[in-house]
């Protein structure tokens, strides 16, 4: 299934190859006839002219308007260029993806944070991270939502069938899906809440009435003026009052237009990015409520939301002319333009521009369900969960962990139920006991957002994930370790006697104190999990910790990576079995080492 994947991939990577080279070539002829057309009015002009100006002049605009007609073919096909180029690297990226290489996506170093409910131990972020091998994100707003999302792990039930519907649609739309990245990568990755302004933070106008008058009439008058003085009907003089007019009411509008110019027109070609996506949604139907609901909110009394921000992206386009000063001066001069434009931005504002938000919010939510969808399309032979809503269970057959490679991961059945609040495992170093947590934990996450698990099957109950794995002390705050790890505790419990319903993953618990201390210490703490009817997974070194089950056979279930000590090698098979650990191997791998004889 892998191969026939990579085989698709390398497909796509050839056509949009060969799409990219036609379009190279395309370019260069453009660029060869546009000169060769710019040319060409130099020998009408010297040859032509002076027989016939009709034929001369005739000629010279047929080779300029081929000329423009040039220059705007090849502006369409350098977007081509960049949109062909786009969708090459797209499937080289999941090429490279399927080998394991996720370095292509972001990391998300910024979403590192140690005192995450588990984020942090889990590897999230980071680079290697879970958040790596999902992202294909191309909007920063998609970004965060996206981490947003595997931050959180108890969603409503119904909203995870409704992610699952949308996911699994969006997944069979391989091609639209690339074409929403490729479209959205054409220009850098901006911060889309550069382009939001909510009503609060509306830019200010003064005196619209009056403005509303003045720029119907007075370029309406100026125009008429000076058609009546070309033809001597009137002095010149009244067309210069006229222009005299404009400028003094620019000047007393200057302040304005640079506070609206230096807010508005560094963002217009973001904007264009954000109007492409917005009708790339608005285009394509769907089925899913999940996804239908969100396309509805691109609609604005019936006028879909690509079409207002593509005629802000006009004004922003237009109010762009002042940058030639000629033609500033011209349009200013005639049709007070930078105050029309103004004038239009703030109307548009106040028509619209609280909707921004929720667009590029729309425009997000896709992004970060593309990356989700990307995930369920290269894992076919993962499975989508089945949500358990009564009580607390998780089900699993064939569980494994997303980040390692099928060739090399070894997958584990894994049971709890409602009367089985605790599972202690057990286990030698390196036997595979907090891979098996993590493993639990990434695919909890991933059945919680609605996306596919590494497993042949999978159901589970909704509920929020704590883990407490790898504990840091705090310099900065005169925090030892093992007060880091009790702080961590402490607040576990907190959640819990506020009625927070948690499955806790431990990996060693009180590592930063002495055995007897350490012992006596968890076995508290587990009573206190039982008591508080709580479910939870203990990975241990502590076999006496195991004891426990002898107490309590019905809540605590023990479980255990063996390793086999044959001769002078050690044997991993990674199988979680039943019972308790036989098998320690510390002093077998520091004798082995040489660092003990």
């Amino acid at each position: 299934m892998e191969q026939e994947l990579i085989a698709h991939y390398e497909l796509l990577v050839n056509r949009y190859q060969q799409k990219l080279d036609q379009n190279r070539f395309k370019l260069r002829n453009l660029s060869w006839l546009r000169l060769a057309a710019f040319l060409s009015v130099i020998p009408v002009f010297i040859y032509l002219m002076p027989i016939s100006h009709l034929i001369g002049w005739t000629l010279v605009l047929i080779c300029l308007s081929a000329f423009f007609w040039m220059v705007k073919q090849s502006v369409i096909t350098e977007r081509l260029l960049k949109y062909y180029q786009n969708l090459v690297d797209i499937n080289t990226h999941e090429i490279r993806a399927m080998h394991r290489d996720f370095s292509a996506f972001d990391p998300g170093n910024e979403f590192i944070y140690p005192n995450h409910d588990f984020s942090y131990d889990l590897d999230l972020f980071g680079e290697s991270s879970f958040f790596q091998f999902l992202n294909r994100t191309i909007t920063s707003g998609g970004k965060n939502k996206m981490a947003g999302y595997i931050q959180q792990s108890n969603p409503a039930a119904e909203t995870i069938h409704q992610k699952q519907s949308a996911i699994n649609e969006l997944a069979a739309c391989l091609d639209w899906r690339q074409q929403f990245l490729a479209t959205g990568r054409n220009t850098e990755r901006k911060d889309s809440a550069e382009l939001v302004f909510l009503e609060n933070e509306t830019l200010q106008l003064k005196h619209t009435s009056f403005l509303k008058i003045v720029l119907a009439i007075i370029p309406a008058l100026t125009l008429l003026l000076g058609a009546l003085s070309v033809f001597d009907f009137i002095p010149n003089s009244f067309f210069y009052l006229a222009i005299l007019v404009q400028w003094i009411l620019f000047l007393n509008y200057s302040r304005t237009i640079g506070i609206f110019g230096k807010a508005f027109g560094v963002k217009t070609k973001l904007l264009n990015q954000y109007s492409d996506l917005l009708l790339l949604i608005e285009k394509k139907e769907f089925q899913s409520e999940y996804l239908v609901h969100q396309k509805s909110k691109l609609y604005n009394h019936g006028k879909p939301a690509s079409q207002i921000t593509s005629s802000l992206q006009k004004i922003l386009n237009e109010l762009d002319y002042r940058q030639n000063i000629l033609v500033g001066f011209a349009l200013d001069s005639l049709l007070l333009w930078d105050i029309r434009c103004i004038y239009r931005m703030h109307k548009w504002q106040n028509s619209y521009g609280s909707q921004l938000k929720e667009w590029f919010d729309v425009i997000a939510e896709f992004d970060a369900l593309i990356s989700l969808s990307n995930l369920n399309y290269n894992h076919p032979e993962w499975v989508v969960p089945t949500i358990h809503s009564e009580g607390f269970t998780i089900q699993a057959e064939n569980l494994g962990h997303p980040l390692i490679a099928k060739e090399k991961r070894i997958d584990n059945p894994f049971h709890l139920s409602n009367e089985e609040q605790i599972v202690i495992i057990t286990g030698a170093n390196m036997a595979g006991k907090s891979t098996f947590l993590r493993t639990v934990a990434i695919n909890m996450i991933l059945a919680s957002q609605g996306c596919k698990v590494c497993a042949s099957a999978f159901c589970f109950s909704p509920v929020r994930l704590f883990t407490h794995m790898r504990t840091t002390d705090n310099l900065m705050k005169d925090e030892s370790y093992f007060y880091a790890e009790l702080l961590r505790l402490k607040y576990m419990l907190e959640l819990l006697h506020q009625g927070e319903n948690l499955f806790i993953i431990i990996d060693e618990m009180l590592k930063g104190t002495n055995s007897i201390d350490k012992l006596s210490g968890s076995v508290e703490l587990l009573k206190q999990l039982i008591h508080l009817k709580t479910h939870c997974m203990v990975a241990t070194h502590d076999l006496k910790l195991t004891e426990l089950a002898e107490s309590y056979p019905i809540i605590i279930k023990n479980q255990c990576f063996d390793v086999n000590l044959s001769g002078d090698e050690l044997q991993f098979d990674y199988l979680l079995r039943d019972g308790v650990t036989s098998t320690m191997n510390a002093t077998f791998l520091m004798r082995k080492m040489g660092i003990i004889t």
